[in-house]
């Protein structure tokens, strides 16, 4: 690639094009350097220019070796072809720097400055109409801030002379609008231009004299007015001579202001034409120009991709008709967009832009027979006929030819917006709407919430960067805790500016509680809340309902199914519903099948679920209880079945809550699993609502949790399930509902004794076995007898008592014997072989487990054969039969992988990386305990993590990897000590130093 075939943009964000018309992408820091060769013209750079410009004072330390490297990027990048050791032909070497070589006119810049000298010879020689096209050019080549995002001391000051020079260029071509004769269609434009840049008193005084000319002299002096506060507020100063001597003579009606005559006029080709328009002796007619954009928001920030995307699409030179329709939540910011672009595109449309908000979130939509009607007198026509048709008619005859920019604001539906659609290339449409917009060939895209980068510059904009960076987590949480929606970022900064003594983490506080956060975000009139009700109030009564209702299911995704539950009909009817929320922008798709709510409609949609339907005192659940009580019925019933197929001989189902849901129905054990990890967060949000929600009933709550056993044993999922399960039991407690309360206690007894909590778990589980005793319910017994033996075994409440142990296993098979439940039996023979073990009785506890394994085998591979396979391992390797014991820990491995049960595997790795240090064989054995130590730090399994670096230390310091050994064994020392596990003598040595 050569200098020919690139093109350079500066008037906007930087950017290269290749000769292919393909971006080129750039880092920020080689966007600066590019930036300063471009404005150097060819003339070389030295390397401590490009420093102090790119990175100024203080730069970072090696900083030349970082240019250099980002040289050699840009280079690559510019001349990608370009061989090794060729002279570069683009971004050349010079003593002590680089200069960029680029063809004539490549960059936007050199075009810009080429025009402005153009239009500047063609005014001096009174070629007015011809500077002033050469004007426009210039200012078409214009994509937004110039250098946008761009680093650096050279940036900030050329941003700045660049906005200037832009600013002049504008308030040239439009004084040369005047001298023209476009006095009237000037106000619009120098009235936003002079909002934005109040202190500019050239802008003003163009403004006053627009005004003047068009017949408007109060208007004009209220301009001098303003602007005379505006100075003297700001500056303390009183207006220029030259903009007071200009009030002066409007004051008095200065006949010397009056507009020049155009060339027409003068050579009086031109007569009055109907309806206030003039027509030439062609019987053509020159309609008024509407400007009717409201101003854009002057914050406007970050939507790159989206604002790049509708410039794109409104090419006026288009050979279609241009519409392109923006749909989003309330609150998104579509309407700041729209303007955004459409202020951007003006140039576009020279024959006007037409602009109505369609009130399509409110009661009364504004009729499209209405609109045209404003739409028609606004390009000139005084006598608009009446009815649908032939209004529109008469608007498509008008705009055909011209080149139009109609920009349709909150729409309701298509049926409103077609009609108000240009029929001709040439023109274009915008519309932005809640809901999706079936309208044909339109270019349909949905405007989603900030990114966090977005949310974070909004914020800073409004409350200052200094108060940001002060707090720049406690910033982050904010605009998380607002959904990064833009609306309720806006209320938040409007709040922190006006308490310029509230700290940004005090707000963060109160927007904590969920039910009290939107009550928050609110600001004078202005509340997210109200913006989601104006789309709410809209929905018919069952639409509503299931808005409500599904909003009720925890996660961030929840599927068909999860909501069929609560909305009380069949996943049909209920997909048809959810699918309609998403049309109308409340509720986002999400995969197939699954959905999900912006985090702050949630909140929104679960207020209005809470006081839709309250309970009557003494009577029935409220309607949020009614559907979260058939939502805990739905799961129990799934994941019930999920368990049998998990567990099979395993009787503790049976003796679960009676459903009444029809659940989804597995083909076997993995898809079960699968479906439980889909659904997790969702299952966990139901315990947690169960526990704290008086109207649900607690029983069949208590056993959904109760069947989530075998899926917290296979994923290691204890961390997240002892919090449920600890708000469960005591919610049991407090409702005297000892049943539930023993499932609730086992799960929490054995998830804290599992993520190394043993002295807790062990009061759960002695508590759960008092109940048990106590009112012979003997569904749990022997679980909590297992339990109960690993703890005494184990050692985690003290020192470990393998006496103990045993009999409580006995006494746990017996009961498992008893009830006939296999599983439970062959669970606590495993189990039998550990304190066999240390008591010395290997032989037994081979025989044992031996036993135990050909009564597992024809159930095929699920946990407990992995177990006992497991277990059959370690003895063997305690035997002293090590190559015996590689044998049985792979095939433990093959039955892990087919179960997927990533836990399970991790537990087999750790016993054959054992075993193959007993074999020598260290570093297959080191790769084996590496994997286990890397997934249990995944999982946040922390005793495994502990046993593994023993292990790992062991096998790296027989391998003679001394200082790997010892930083192992010292990560295992601190492990032991904090989790409260007996300390082995090996590690005993570590103790002194951290």
């Amino acid at each position: 690639m050569d200098q020919e075939e690139l093109r350079y943009g500066l008037l906007g964000p930087v950017k290269v094009v290749d000769g292919a018309g393909e971006p080129i992408s750039l880092t920020p820091q080689q966007r600066a350097i590019l930036a300063m060769l471009l404005t150097r013209h060819g003339r070389p750079v030295t390397a401590d220019d490009l420093v102090d410009g790119v990175w100024g004072h203080p730069a970072p330390q090696r900083v030349l070796s970082i240019l250099q490297s980002q040289i050699f990027e840009l280079r690559r990048k510019l001349e990608p072809g370009r061989q090794p050791r060729t002279p570069a032909a683009v971004l050349a070497s010079t003593p002590g720097g680089y200069r960029l070589v680029t063809a004539e006119d490549a960059c936007d810049l050199d075009r810009f400055d080429r025009y402005l000298a153009e239009a500047d010879r063609a005014a001096q020689n009174g070629e007015r109409e011809d500077a002033r096209r050469l004007l426009r050019a210039a200012l078409s080549l214009w994509r937004g801030v110039p250098l946008a995002g761009v680093p650096g001391p050279h940036a900030d000051s050329l941003r700045d002379a660049l906005t200037e020079r832009r600013l002049g260029a504008v308030e040239a071509r439009i004084r040369l609008d005047l001298e023209l004769g476009e006095h009237a269609e000037s106000v619009p434009e120098l009235a936003l231009l002079v909002a934005e840049h109040p202190l500019r008193e050239g802008l003003r005084a163009l403004l006053m004299l627009a005004l003047y000319r068009g017949g408007r002299q109060a208007e004009a002096l209220a301009a001098y007015a303003d602007g005379r506060s505006v100075l003297a507020a700001e500056l303390g100063v009183e207006p220029s001579t030259e903009l007071s001597d200009l009030y002066q003579r409007v004051l008095r009606a200065d006949p010397s202001l009056a507009t020049a005559p155009s060339p027409a006029t003068q050579a009086g080709d031109t007569l009055r034409g109907p309806e206030g328009s003039t027509s030439d002796r062609t019987g053509g007619y020159r309609h008024p120009t509407p400007a009717q954009l409201p101003a854009p928001p002057s914050d406007f920030t970050g939507r790159t991709a989206a604002v790049e995307h509708l410039l794109a699409a409104l090419d006026a030179d288009s050979p279609q008709i241009v519409v392109s329709a923006m749909s989003g939540l309330g609150g998104v910011g579509k309407t700041a967009l729209a303007l955004h672009v459409g202020h951007r595109v003006r140039h576009r449309y020279p024959d006007g832009q037409l602009h109505v908000d369609l009130g399509g979130t409110s009661a009364d939509p504004v009729e499209p027979e209405e609109v045209l009607g404003r739409f028609l007198r606004a390009l000139g026509i005084g006598a608009v006929p009446d009815g649908l048709d032939k209004r529109a008619a008469l608007y498509r005859s008008l705009l055909a030819g011209r080149r139009v920019l109609v920009l349709l604001d909150n729409a309701a539906d298509g049926r409103q917006v077609s009609p108000l659609l240009p029929g001709t290339p040439g023109c274009a449409a915008l519309v932005t709407s809640r809901v999706k917009l079936s309208l044909p060939s339109a270019r349909a895209f949905e405007l989603d919430v900030f990114s966090d980068e977005e949310a974070l510059a909004l914020l800073s904009r409004i409350v200052g960067p200094a108060r940001i960076a002060a707090e720049p987590e406690a910033a982050a949480e904010l605009v998380a805790a607002c959904g990064r929606l833009p609306l309720a970022v806006r209320i938040v900064g409007a709040r922190l500016a006006q308490r310029p003594v509230w700290t940004v983490a005090g707000l963060v506080e109160r927007l904590t509680e969920e039910q009290h956060r939107l009550g928050q975000i609110k600001i004078g009139d202005l509340a997210v809340d109200a913006t989601f009700r104006l789309s709410y109030d809209q929905l018919p009564p069952d639409l509503a309902r299931a808005f409500r209702l599904a909003s009720l299911a925890e996660g961030p995704v929840f599927s068909v199914p999860m909501a069929a539950s609560l909305l009380d009909r069949d996943e049909r009817r209920t997909e048809a519903l959810l699918e309609q929320l998403v049309d109308v922008g409340l509720l986002e798709p999400s995969g197939e099948h699954r959905y999900r709510y912006h985090d702050l409609l949630r909140l929104f949609a679960r207020a209005r679920a809470e006081e839709a339907a309250p309970a009557e005192q003494g009577t029935q659940a409220s309607e949020v209880d009614a559907a979260l009580d058939r939502l805990v019925d739905f799961c129990l019933a799934t994941v019930r079945g999920a368990y049998r197929h998990s567990r099979p001989g395993c009787t503790t189902p049976d003796a679960m809550a009676a459903t009444r849901t029809t659940p989804v129905r597995f083909a076997d054990a993995t898809a079960g699993q699968e479906w439980v990890r889909d659904e997790f967060d969702t299952l966990l949000g139901v315990l947690r609502q169960a526990a704290r929600r008086p109207g649900i009933r607690i029983a069949p709550a208590a056993d959904l949790l109760l069947a989530l056993d075998p899926f917290g044993e296979n994923d290691f999922l204890w961390p997240y399930l002892n919090g449920p399960a600890a708000a469960l039991a005591d919610a049991a407690a407090l409702r005297g509902e000892p049943a539930a309360e023993i499932r609730a206690r086992y799960m929490l007894g054995g998830g804290l004794w599992q993520v190394g909590r043993g002295a807790e778990g062990r009061a759960q589980v002695d508590r759960a076995l008092a109940l048990c005793r106590a009112t012979d319910d003997e569904v749990l017994l022997g679980q909590l007898l297992n339990v109960n033996a690993l703890l005494d075994a184990t050692g985690t409440t003290g020192a470990p008592c393998y006496e103990s142990a045993l009999a409580r296993l006995r006494e746990g098979v017996a009961v498992h014997v008893r009830r006939g439940n296999l599983w439970g039996e062959l669970e606590m023979r495993n189990n039998t072989a550990y304190p066999l073990r240390q008591l010395g009785h290997h032989s037994q506890a081979l025989d044992c487990l031996t036993d135990a394994l050909s009564r597992a085998t024809p159930l095929g591979w699920t946990v407990v054969r992995v177990y006992v396979q497991t277990g059959h391992a370690r003895t063997l390797l305690e035997l002293g039969r090590p190559a015996e014991a590689v044998t049985s820990y792979t095939k433990a491995l093959d039955g892990c992988r087919e179960i997927g049960s990533e836990h399970m595997e991790l537990l087999v790795e750790r016993g054959l990386g054992e075993a193959l240090h007993e074999l020598g064989r260290y570093g297959r054995a080191a790769a084996h305990l590496e994997r286990s130590l890397a997934g249990a730090q995944r999982l946040g399994n922390d005793p495994l993590q502990a046993a593994v670096l023993l292990s790992l230390g062991t096998t790296q310091s027989a391998a003679g990897h001394t200082d790997r050994a010892d930083t192992s064994l010292r990560a295992a020392h601190s492990l032991h000590v904090r989790l409260g596990l007996p300390l082995p003598e090996s590690l005993a040595a570590y103790g002194t130093t951290t």
